[in-house]
């Protein structure tokens, strides 16, 4: 009797590091009237991220990886995500230089970082809603 009728969703971990407080004061700045909408625009963001950066991935076409890397170091920074952020900035400079190898390596992180911070914003917009 004393568990709630519906119990809030565990938050995801993120495999590297992730700065909570960024994310909450983001959501605070903008109030909680407007933090559903900020989380789905950030959600979008983050899922063309990572179609954006598969796709680039695949020739690879080092244009579009550049972009896609750039805007989510920008949204990494921002969420909290401060591993996914670096890797994000590695991505960059792989892109930069054209560097096949440091992409092999790095990409499978950055994909399962990218996909765990996804799951955290959605596990905070369903909590939003509440």
């Amino acid at each position: 009797m004393q568990r709630p009728l519906h119990p809030r969703p565990e938050v995801p971990a993120l495999p590297g590091g992730f700065d909570a407080a960024r994310l909450r004061h983001l959501l605070r700045l903008v109030g909680p009237e407007e933090a559903p909408a900020l989380l789905a625009q950030l959600r979008l963001d983050l899922a063309g991220c990572a179609e954006g950066i598969a796709r680039a991935a695949a020739g690879p076409d080092w244009d579009n990886l550049r972009e896609a890397s750039h805007v989510l170091i920008s949204l990494a920074g921002s969420a909290g995500a401060v591993t996914l952020h670096e890797q994000a900035q590695a991505l960059n400079v792989a892109a930069h230089a054209r560097d096949p190898a440091t992409l092999a390596d790095l990409l499978p992180l950055l994909q399962a970082d990218l996909a765990a911070l996804i799951a955290v914003v959605d596990t905070t917009a369903a909590e939003a809603q509440e």
